[in-house]
């Protein structure tokens, strides 16, 4: 619901938030109101091609006052049944250099396109170009002010009106339509269109009573959502449109500016498992579409092109910067994660706050670069990849052989690529028996398990880096929600990869639960919260090899990328950057003197805000420093790769005697059979580096073996193949 303003206190609230640079409105005025005395036509067939033009006569049109309709409540002139109605009003502009803006309200019923002097400046619940007087709306709209409901908003494109309106006489026409044309029981069409003056001098008529449109100038980009007063649901999503104001060159971006950056058609739906049924300030998903309301990639903001988008909305963060930090430091880790933009956001003409634009975890080249999956690859390397699952709290769509920390429930798992709707059984099956298959080599990490160790089944770089992202964040739900996964096909490595990390806004030490406040703890185990993670998770962690990676990999990112001043320094001009969109946000979105649900903290300004996150990534950071798993450095992951392909083994296959060069040293080599059975072992330590290993196999039947080369930094299997 709007704030409904006079036009005396809109005056005051653009003054306020007028900064230099852009020209300045100092007020809103009413040029056409939908009383007013207009022509009509009723449209049960087709007018003149240039009805909707300046230098048209409409002298043999009937004239009344809007509204004009079915008389259902909020129509003054009452007309018979028709599948459409043609109307037009001619206005005055006295100072055509004083109108830095115009908007367009409307209540319809069910569709319209508008007209100035000509040319279209808006239109709802149309799909076609030229909508002849009989065309059909895609769906049922019912006028919403004489419910209660507002008028819709429509920001017109300064780059279009700027060209056509002139001083003295104008032309607004509009072209309104019935669904189920002259058979609908109900038909509104009023209309009003108001201009921003830029001059104290009062220019026109006084705006509507109940118009109005915050009018500032922001550092971030400005987005404005139509949905045409419709509610936006958490499913099934609507239909509306985006723009966005925004130009790197510009250091102000206007609320009632031109969209240079974007517009387009989207389908728009509420997001959040938790926050949106708790917080005021929702989370939205977007899909972008076409003219046609087809799929269709864009590129927002610089971000590369996609057709799928979230808009963040930060409520208990009243820094609003967890999300986009923790993205940051994913990036700056060298892996792919959400790229981020902050944005002012605007939905029917209501200021809604700061949000953040993210891109949505998919498959694609510029997010998780995986092969696509297609329904009839279903064998061979076909199979294998590229998939994205995750941990999540709904839906389930299999579980684990094994269970949650302390939790017995079997651990959760969700496919977010291909989507259940897609995946087929064959796909389902690979996918599942792969997964555990890995489950079950961490449960023991020191044998193979179906002749693979623990970390040829997954890429050990990734999991150390998502597993410092969990504990540098502290996040909440680190490990057992948002917690994504991808697998590569085994031509591309065939790996599972943990990550892209997602969703920290209940992490940085926000939340009162958990421990989550503290800057001390651990989130893979120790907690209640951990009790809901994946078991196998610690058992990882236990794992000396991958302990070691990650105490390294820590070091490597302190020292850099990770290290104190870049974070600060990353922290402060985000702070600088949103000093007076937060005042706008806060006043949008005011806490009456408590904390929002779960939060722990909450400082008195935005500055002390931002300080509280700060101050506890800095504490954290010290924490990890002095508590940090593991001892020592290791090879990492790519390093054993390269080792194991120096090993050769020779002849293979081979009648019982074969050769092993090796450019480093192993303590011994365990033979196993094709069960798993550990059927010899040959000691190793007692070599020189380069020396020959011959392998006495003559005793062992016929059939495929693993052999498991064993040393303080690296494991790895090589098959072989006897014969005899």
């Amino acid at each position: 619901m709007k704030h409904t303003f006079k036009a005396i206190i809109i005056t005051a609230i653009c003054a306020l938030f007028s900064t230099n640079g852009i020209a300045q409105i100092d007020h809103w005025e009413k040029l056409v109101g939908a009383n007013d005395t207009w022509q009509y036509r009723v449209g049960n067939s087709e007018p003149s091609s240039s009805w909707m033009n300046a230098s048209f006569s409409a002298s043999s049109w009937s004239s009344g006052t809007g509204g004009i309709g079915y008389g259902d409540g909020d129509d003054s002139t009452v007309i018979i049944n028709c599948a459409s109605l043609y109307m037009r009003r001619s206005f005055t502009v006295s100072n055509l250099n004083a109108i830095e803006a115009l908007i367009l309200n409307a209540d319809y019923d069910d569709g319209f396109v508008a007209y100035l002097n000509g040319t279209e400046i808006a239109r709802a619940n149309v799909d076609t170009l030229t909508p002849p007087y009989n065309y059909n709306p895609p769906t049922w709209r019912e006028a919403k002010m004489y419910q209660g409901g507002e008028a819709v908003t429509f920001v017109v494109n300064k780059a279009i009106w700027q060209g056509l309106l002139t001083n003295g006489t104008n032309i607004l026409a509009v072209h309104t339509i019935n669904h189920s044309g002259a058979n609908s029981s109900d038909m509104s069409a009023r209309y009003w269109l108001h201009c921003g003056v830029t001059t104290a001098t009062q220019i026109h008529a006084t705006p509507a009573a109940w118009f109005d449109f915050d009018c500032f100038e922001s550092p971030v980009a400005i987005m404005r959502i139509n949905t045409f007063e419709e509610t936006i649901p958490d499913d099934p999503s609507i239909r509306g449109i985006m723009e966005i104001v925004w130009n790197d060159t510009a250091t102000n971006h206007a609320s009632y500016g031109v969209p240079t950056d974007l517009i387009t058609n989207i389908e728009i739906e509420k997001r959040g498992r938790w926050s949106q049924f708790v917080y005021p300030k929702n989370g939205y998903a977007i899909e972008t579409k076409d003219f046609h309301w087809e799929d269709t990639d864009v590129s927002p903001l610089q971000m590369p092109m996609e057709e799928d988008w979230t808009l963040h909305g930060p409520y208990g963060d009243r820094s609003f910067m967890r999300n986009v930090l923790a993205m940051h430091l994913a990036n700056k880790q060298g892996n792919y994660a959400s790229r981020t933009r902050f944005v002012e956001l605007f939905i029917n003409g209501d200021y809604e706050g700061l949000y953040v634009m993210m891109e949505k975890i998919k498959r694609g080249e510029d997010r998780v670069d995986i092969a696509k999956l297609k329904p009839d690859e279903i064998s061979g390397d076909d199979v294998t990849g590229g998939y994205i699952f995750k941990t999540d709290w709904e839906p389930v769509d299999w579980r684990s052989s094994f269970s949650m920390l302390v939790d017995t429930t079997k651990i959760p798992y969700t496919y977010a690529y291909p989507k259940r709707k897609n995946i087929v059984q064959q796909q389902e099956t690979y996918i599942q028996d792969y997964v555990d298959d890995w489950e079950h080599s961490m449960q023991n990490t020191t044998v193979t398990y179906n002749g693979k160790y623990w970390h040829q089944y997954m890429d050990l770089a990734s999991f150390v880096d998502f597993f410092l992202m969990m504990e540098i964040t502290k996040d909440i739900d680190a490990y057992r929600a948002s917690t994504y996964y991808y697998k590569k096909k085994d031509s591309n490595g065939g790996k599972i990869h943990a990550g892209p990390v997602w969703d920290f806004n209940f992490a940085f030490g926000l939340v009162d639960y958990c421990q989550g406040y503290l800057p001390n703890g651990y989130m893979f185990s120790g907690n209640w919260c951990s009790g809901t993670n994946p078991a196998w998770w610690e058992d990882l962690v236990y794992t000396p090899q991958f302990a070691d990676a990650v105490n390294c990999r820590w070091k490597e990112l302190r020292t850099t990328v990770w290290h104190k001043d870049s974070i600060t320094d990353f922290i402060a001009g985000n702070e600088s950057l949103l000093t007076s969109v937060a005042a706008r946000n806060h006043a949008r979105w005011p806490l009456m003197g408590s904390n929002p649900s779960a939060v722990k903290y909450v400082a008195a300004t935005f500055s002390g805000d931002v300080e509280l996150v700060e101050d506890w990534l800095m504490d954290r950071i010290d924490w990890l420093d002095s508590n940090m798993i593991g001892a020592d450095c290791i090879l990492n992951q790519n390093e054993i790769d390269a080792v194991a392909s120096d090993v050769i083994v020779y002849p293979n296959p081979t009648s019982g005697i074969c050769t092993v060069t090796s450019p480093v040293l192993f303590e011994n080599v365990k033979i196993r059979s094709n069960t798993g059975e550990i059927v010899a072992i040959i000691q190793t330590d007692n070599r020189y580096v380069g020396e020959k290993i011959i392998l006495d196999l003559q005793g062992l039947v016929s059939g495929m073996y693993s052999l498991e080369f064993v040393s303080s930094e690296v494991q790895f299997v090589k098959k072989i193949a006897i014969v005899h």
